[in-house]
Parts: C-alpha cells; sequence; structure tokens
C-alpha cells in the first residue's frame, strides 16, 4: 500500500498546478452556472425550508463564533482529512479532537495537496447526510419532509464554518502552498455548492446535470471569445 500511495501523491503533485489552473478558470462559468440554478430553481418552498434555515444557521454562528470551536466542527475537519488521506491510501495513525483548542490527524506516508485542502471545500457531515437520505428514500419511496430544512442547517454550517478557518496562518495552506491554495479552493467551493444545489433539486441525478449546465457555460464564453 506504501508503494500505491506513492504513486498516488506523485500523480496528485504532478496534476496540482493544472488542476489549480483548471480551478481558476472554472471560476466564471462555475459562479454563472450556480446563479442559474438559485435563480431559476428558487421557489418558495426552497426560500422558506432551505435558505431560511441556511440563513439562520450563518447569523447563529456568527453572533456565537467560539461554535466554530466546538467539538462537532473540531471533529468534522479531521474526520474530512482522514476520508481523504483513506481514499489515497494512506494509513492513518491518530486522530485527537479537543474542544476549544483544536484537533489533529496523523497517517502514515508523505500526504499530498488534497488531503490537506479537502476540509475547506468537502462537507463531510453534508455528505453523510446526502447518503442517510437516499437511505430512507429507498426504504420508503419518498423524501423525509424536513430535509430541505436539514440540509440548510448542515451547508450552512459547513460554510460558514469553513469561513472561520480561512486564515493566512492556517496550517493546511502552508502545506498545500498559499498561492496553489488561493487558486484552488475559491473555483472548487463554487463547485461543489453547485453540485449540492443541484442535488436538492434533482436529487444525485441533479449532479451531472449541473456539469451539464458548466460546460454549457464554458462554451458559451469560448464562443463569445
Amino acid at each position: 500500500m506504501r508503494k500505491i500511495n506513492k504513486y498516488i501523491n506523485k500523480f496528485l503533485n504532478m496534476i496540482k498546478w493544472p488542476v489549480g489552473l483548471l480551478m481558476v478558470l472554472f471560476l466564471v462559468p462555475a459562479f454563472q452556472a450556480d446563479f442559474y440554478l438559485i435563480s431559476k430553481g428558487t421557489d418558495k418552498e426552497m426560500l422558506l425550508e432551505f435558505f431560511f434555515p441556511f440563513a439562520a444557521t450563518v447569523i447563529f454562528f456568527l453572533v456565537m463564533p467560539s461554535l466554530s470551536g466546538s467539538f462537532f466542527a473540531i471533529a468534522e475537519h479531521e474526520l474530512t482529512h482522514m476520508l481523504f488521506a483513506v481514499a489515497t491510501l494512506h494509513k492513518p495513525k491518530g486522530l485527537d479532537v479537543e474542544q476549544g483548542s483544536g484537533g489533529s490527524f496523523s497517517f502514515m506516508g508523505e500526504g499530498n495537496w488534497l488531503i490537506a485542502l479537502a476540509p475547506y471545500f468537502f462537507p463531510t457531515f453534508t455528505f453523510v447526510l446526502m447518503i442517510g437520505i437516499s437511505i430512507y428514500q429507498a426504504f420508503y419511496g419518498i423524501q423525509p419532509d424536513f430535509y430541505l430544512i436539514l440540509f440548510g442547517i448542515f451547508i450552512g454550517y459547513h460554510f460558514i464554518v469553513t469561513l472561520f478557518e480561512i486564515h493566512p496562518k492556517q496550517t493546511d495552506f502552508i502545506v498545500a502552498g498559499p498561492i496553489f491554495t488561493i487558486c484552488f479552493l475559491p473555483g472548487a467551493n463554487l463547485l461543489m455548492y453547485g453540485m449540492l444545489f443541484a442535488y436538492l433539486l434533482k436529487g444525485w441525478m441533479g449532479i451531472p446535470m449541473y456539469w451539464h449546465l458548466l460546460f454549457q457555460r464554458i462554451a458559451m464564453i469560448l464562443n463569445l471569445s
């Protein structure tokens, strides 16, 4: 496994700057695709059941910023590191979470930029919620009535906690490289939030729909140039 994760790390290092450049190029079309989905997909139900809980959660954390250092928030951050470490075949060594003082995750191997930056664009607990909703739907044939409210809270939580975690002294950004981090994260987040909203509108089929919309926007931009 060590040899395989070395090859994975080499591959990720090889595509690092092409991916960073791609995220920069995706900024405008991703913003356009996200805006289109939100403007066309937002009705009274979506406004009340998703955007209101989203906004309420963001405001709550702004009023109580200490919650960004809660056990729940730190655990998600470190678990996201662990998820991407395991996905790139790194063996976990230790996970430590201490409320108010931060956490740490260690693994065998050199690691890579994807492990370092994963918590800043991938909403782990929201992804778990998506799987849970899918299981519920598989058993009962429908989504629970309150699923939009849950997603509003979870996505709002991820949004505001991630903002609190972004600062120049963030060690994960130093590991990945500050310039690369600046290039990668804005585009990666626009893509992630676009896919999440597309999922809310159309379920899992909404994700390829979002990418189709994104490439349509790219084609429109290229035709204009």
